[in-house]
């Protein structure tokens, strides 16, 4: 398959994501800026460590619900910081004299990838939380493991397009 064939292919695959609103433009930002081998690790690498991240603290919150003396405030706390790491919001930090300090690599990592879906999905089981509403809790809970679930899946699909694109690029590079 020719590089174009593929670029093609995934522009398409990226459409079709922002188009059913699992990503949003945060999303397609990361991925436009990415034009080189390094930078489409770079994506493949913070969708990865998303994705981990995200499995870890929904297993935390799961333990923690499995367990009848479960704090609601934490499990919030947990669920906000899905929330992050799911929005598109830029965090730059400001410098000594109030200058903004902006390195590529690092306000890459603190920022959220852009899962519309995920993002949308923890509001209401944070406000269960919030109202310590277990039932409610226990409803929302399953909505946002389904929607990290299906988050999952697409860009799961999207990181095997992206790993191609980099060997082609690289096995051209080398030719």
């Amino acid at each position: 398959m020719t590089m174009a064939i593929l670029k093609g292919l995934m522009q398409g695959y990226l459409s079709a994501l922002l188009d059913e609103g699992v990503v949003n433009d945060r999303f397609n930002a990361i991925v436009c800026l990415n034009n080189t081998v390094e930078r489409r690790e770079r994506v493949v690498q913070q969708i990865e460590t998303y994705f981990a991240d995200v499995d870890m603290i929904l297993t935390e919150i799961s333990l923690d619900v499995d367990n009848s003396a479960f704090d609601f405030s934490r499990l919030a706390s947990l669920a906000r910081q899905i929330e992050e790491k799911s929005d598109r919001n830029w965090y730059i930090n400001a410098g000594k004299w109030g200058r903004i300090l902006f390195d590529y690599r690092t306000v890459e990592a603190l920022r959220g990838i852009g899962a519309e879906h995920m993002r949308l999905a923890c509001p209401e089981f944070i406000k269960a939380c919030d109202e310590m509403n277990k039932r409610m809790l226990s409803r929302t809970l399953l909505w946002v493991k389904h929607e990290f679930a299906n988050t999952k899946r697409k860009l799961e699909a999207f990181v095997q397009m992206e790993r191609r694109i980099i060997r082609l690029e690289r096995s051209n590079s080398s030719n």
